[in-house]
């Protein structure tokens, strides 16, 4: 429940979905944060994760670029729920802070056309109607500290309620369209599971 130049990123995700794919975490309860499945990010992973940028686009009044600083200018809100994921595992009493993500697409003033967005970071798509929009949030804290970059960092993508792949860590795109498109985040993640 919800309370009130670029850089990709993609040598950074293409390391996590290898350890990701490493790791066995079938049916197994994480008591602690640091034993979520991460990454050690190299010196170069952070610089790009300095640089980020947040891409707003589509079907909008105005296409917009977000820095690091400016999702914190937005009114501020936070997610308490478990972390489930469909590999079996679970961390429960996550905290995390940050922006709705409605807030955030405002920005760029979605046309009355529009009727989903497609949250991405590289090829990681969540395609996510409008209208469940105020249930996602854009994070860049985690438990009442910074989001670090092994979690997403500078932004991730957390909706509530939504399954595990919904969560788009190193959020960098937000594209606002008519038509749902392909749930390439779905696709992966079940890929994955088989």
């Amino acid at each position: 429940m919800l309370k009130p130049d670029q850089t990709p990123l993609s040598d950074l995700r293409a390391t996590a979905s290898r350890l990701l794919l490493a790791n066995s975490w079938q049916n197994r309860t994480v008591d602690i944060l640091d034993r979520l499945p991460t990454f050690t990010p190299s010196s170069s992973d952070r610089e790009r994760a300095g640089r980020a940028r947040i891409r707003i686009d589509g079907l909008v009044a105005r296409r917009v670029e977000l820095a690091a600083a400016d999702p914190s200018r937005l009114q501020r809100t936070f997610l308490e729920e478990a972390f489930v994921c469909e590999e079996g595992w679970s961390v429960p009493g996550l905290r995390w802070g940050g922006v709705r993500l409605s807030d955030v697409l405002a920005v760029a003033e979605p046309l009355p056309t529009a009727r989903y967005v497609r949250a991405a970071s590289g090829a990681w798509v969540v395609p996510i109607a409008l209208g469940d929009a105020p249930r996602g949030l854009v994070c860049d804290e985690l438990n009442g500290e910074p989001l670090t970059i092994e979690h997403g960092a500078p932004w991730r993508l957390v909706v509530s309620g939504g399954a595990c792949y919904t969560n788009v860590k190193w959020l960098d795109h937000l594209e606002v369209v008519a038509d749902r498109g392909e749930d390439d985040a779905r696709r992966i993640a079940l890929n994955r599971l088989t």
